[in-house]
């Protein structure tokens, strides 16, 4: 009797599957056909579906709901969270009405959405919520590290500080467009209320992101009252009150080391006292690699102290003290190439041929009004860094 052997099906070891499946985390089409495929693939990619879940009406809420009812699995799969309300019409005012009371709706799902590691809320006004829907998100909070938030709205300056205390976790914060009706006293102030605020000190706050149309002042008053709290990494920020630019220093000083990305912008200048009593040292950032000067308006800039623009820029510059520095970049706007001479270019040039910069990138983006200036702005910033040249790599593009 004929005997017939046949063939053993092959089969890949599950590792394999997995890694295959996440080298397709972002393409949904694909990850949708490979929870179709069998039993064993649909675990990985269910997890890469629904990663990131965003909400961003009622609807969103109703379907959502029926759909962790029907399939409970999926909700440990959820890692960010973002609720995103729209405007509906206008205030008596006349300002845009945020259309965020279906929030209140997604309250009695936060529980069930116990792994989640990135929030991000958008166009919500925190105040108007019910209670229960602050209490069911400070359950989230806690695992919470890192924050979005877009022009969220709250009662009081108070309720900021308190909203963002309740984060203990946090290791990365977003702060765009954040609002508040009216300032009321620092609760730092009060030693009755100070211990409520005391569970954001165990936080490692890693990358800081602070907008112009936000109070930087309030979240930075904030970081500074946990001294303990020194390891920013990443700071990026674009602040306009310029009465305030010491918090700036101080932060920057409380950083220290552990610093090692700087991205700082004024649109509306630095004053000249702030730069005569060096509110913006970075000697104590001592292992910053990137450094970046943003919003460098030449157009709309006031000359002082001298008649060159930003002496805060060189002053900044001169007193860098990091011998990890591996990348200054300069972003400019100008009208003409004769703009760029009210620039110090030879302090500049004199900072950035310092012989421990040896192999240093220094970029300019260069903002121009009219076109056909990209040859004659090369030139005259080539021409104005002879110096910097020899010892590093100088890039220029016009944009």
């Amino acid at each position: 009797m004929n005997s017939h052997v046949f063939p053993r099906r092959a089969t890949l070891p599950p590792e394999l599957c997995d890694q295959t499946i996440d080298y397709l985390w972002d393409d949904i089409e694909s990850l949708r056909a490979c929870s179709l495929t069998c039993k064993a693939w649909l675990p990985s990619s269910r997890f890469h579906l629904f990663r990131n879940v965003r909400l961003r009406h009622a609807e969103d809420v109703v379907r959502f709901r029926a759909l962790l009812a029907s399939a409970p699995s999926i909700a440990p799969c959820v890692r960010k969270l973002s609720l995103s309300a729209d405007y509906g019409g206008t205030t008596p005012e006349g300002s845009p009405q945020e259309d965020d009371a279906w929030v209140n709706g997604a309250a009695e799902l936060l529980p069930l959405l116990s792994h989640i590691t990135t929030l991000g809320l958008a166009r919500v006004r925190w105040h108007a919520l019910n209670e229960e829907t602050r209490a069911a998100f400070a359950g989230v909070f806690k695992g919470v590290r890192q924050l979005f938030l877009f022009e969220v709205s709250f009662e009081a300056s108070r309720d900021v500080i308190a909203f963002l205390s309740g984060f203990p976790a946090l290791q990365e914060l977003y702060f765009q467009a954040v609002s508040w009706k009216h300032d009321s006293p620092s609760p730092f102030e009060n030693p009755d209320t100070l211990h409520e605020f005391a569970e954001a000190g165990s936080m490692h706050l890693s990358y800081l992101f602070l907008d112009p149309k936000s109070s930087p002042t309030l979240v930075t008053e904030w970081l500074l009252k946990h001294p303990e709290e020194q390891r920013l990494r990443t700071i990026q920020l674009c602040w306009r009150e310029l009465e305030n630019t010491r918090a700036v220093g101080d932060l920057l000083q409380a950083s220290g080391a552990s610093l090692e990305s700087l991205q700082v912008e004024f649109p509306a200048g630095v004053s000249e006292d702030a730069v005569l009593q060096n509110h913006l040292s970075l000697a104590h950032n001592t292992g910053l690699r990137s450094l970046h000067f943003g919003g460098l308006d030449v157009r709309a800039s006031q000359a002082f102290l001298s008649n060159r623009l930003f002496p805060w820029v060189t002053v900044m510059l001169s007193q860098v003290r990091s011998r990890h520095l591996q990348e200054v970049s300069f972003s400019l706007e100008i009208a003409s190439v004769q703009d760029l001479l009210a620039l110090d270019w030879a302090r500049i040039d004199r900072d950035l041929s310092r012989a421990e910069y040896h192999g240093l990138m220094v970029m300019f983006y260069v903002s121009c009004e009219r076109e056909g200036l990209e040859k004659d702005v090369r030139k005259e910033i080539s021409d104005r860094l002879p110096g910097f040249q020899q010892r590093g790599t100088l890039c220029i593009s016009c944009i």
